[in-house]
């Protein structure tokens, strides 16, 4: 005997359970999507200095002697900004192998510099950490200007400089000595 009929097909209640689960992730990602909205409205959240623009003006004094430095006068050739502070480890570590490809850059042949922008602009414990790092790249300390300018949420952060002065990729976290050459060879080939 079979039994009696509710009026509705099982696949009808299927049907519905899947537009109901669609509906539900679709409000979810209008969530998602103002609570990013909410978050950069805040400055909670950062976006990287787009890439394509002109590269906002970095100045400041540099660790080693009275010099300043100042990348509008580096335009011609590409450029590394190494965003780092003494503090951090990951920074720490990837260091001495910025300071490998920077001397290699040396080499006739090469025109992209590197400059190490240390965000915290302390002089004592920038040269410490320089000294025992062996680093003898250039290093701009940083009074919160640069930082803010590039938008630098994260450290260790290397922003990519085109010869026209224009972002041309950032890269987050430590990177390794092979890509930053590669990279710099690249925009040097442009």
């Amino acid at each position: 005997m079979s039994e009696p009929s509710s009026g509705a097909s099982p696949s009808s209640g299927a049907s519905l359970s899947r537009w109901v689960g669609r509906a539900i992730l679709a409000a979810l990602a209008v969530l998602f999507v103002l609570r990013l909205v909410s978050l950069r409205g805040q400055g909670l959240l950062h976006s990287a200095t787009p890439r394509g623009t002109l590269a906002p003006e970095v100045a400041g004094p540099l660790l080693v002697g009275n010099d300043r430095f100042r990348l509008s006068a580096e335009r011609g050739h590409p450029v590394a900004l190494v965003f780092w502070a003494p503090w951090c480890g990951p920074c720490r570590a990837e260091l001495p192998g910025v300071e490998r490809v920077a001397k290699a850059l040396k080499a006739p042949g090469h025109s992209a510099k590197i400059v190490a922008v240390d965000t915290e602009g302390d002089r004592d414990t920038a040269s410490e950490a320089a000294a025992m790092l062996g680093l003898t790249m250039p290093i701009v300390l940083d009074d919160g200007s640069a930082s803010s300018a590039y938008r630098v949420s994260m450290i260790p952060q290397t922003v990519l400089i085109d010869r026209e002065g224009k972002v041309a990729s950032l890269l987050r976290g430590a990177t390794s000595e092979e890509r930053l050459m590669s990279e710099l060879e690249r925009l040097e080939r442009l």
